[in-house]
């Protein structure tokens, strides 16, 4: 039997809504897959075990930032997309290794390009759907975020099409 992408799914959201349901693990409301978003809280929670004092205040009170979701449980959206798509690459003969010989193919300036998109990210709203939403309510740091990931769309789409 092949398993197709909607058997899946319904496999994986049933694991899900169990989860919910037996270790009580209640995501913040509107919570998609933000891969920004879901990469802080996996921190958190690696940040919040490794350091207990981590998110408490003076009080007691616990403070996390991205909600309590990730202090009680990890995170683990970014593993299972990453494994998620190498596995379907080498499914369907699409894995190979891409270099581009451009000037910011540098490890030190790709971390920093990446460290600036995580903030952006988090800054502006986590993910195009999250921004849009927020900039239908007129916010104007998601408006400018949302042009931000047009212009970067745009961008990075006539990069890859002058140096493939």
């Amino acid at each position: 039997m092949r398993m197709t992408a909607a058997i899946a799914g319904g496999i994986f959201g049933l694991l899900g809504a169990a989860g919910q349901a037996f270790f009580h693990i209640i995501p913040p409301p509107a919570y998609g897959i933000c891969i920004a978003c879901h990469m802080r809280d996996l921190v958190n929670w690696i940040a919040a075990h490794i350091y207990p004092i981590y998110g408490l205040k003076a009080s007691g009170a616990l403070i996390i930032p991205g909600g309590p979701v990730s202090y009680n449980f990890p995170l683990l959206t970014i593993v299972g997309i990453l494994i998620g798509a190498v596995i379907a690459a080498h499914v369907n003969g699409e894995f190979k290794w891409k270099t581009m010989r451009v000037w910011w193919q540098k490890p030190l300036a790709e971390f920093f390009l990446g460290i600036l998109v995580m903030i952006s990210a988090l800054i502006f709203g986590g993910c195009p759907i999250r921004t849009a939403l927020k900039a239908g309510y007129l916010d104007i740091t998601a408006i400018i975020g949302l042009v931000a990931i047009g212009v970067g769309v745009f961008v990075g789409c006539q990069a890859l099409r002058k140096l493939t």
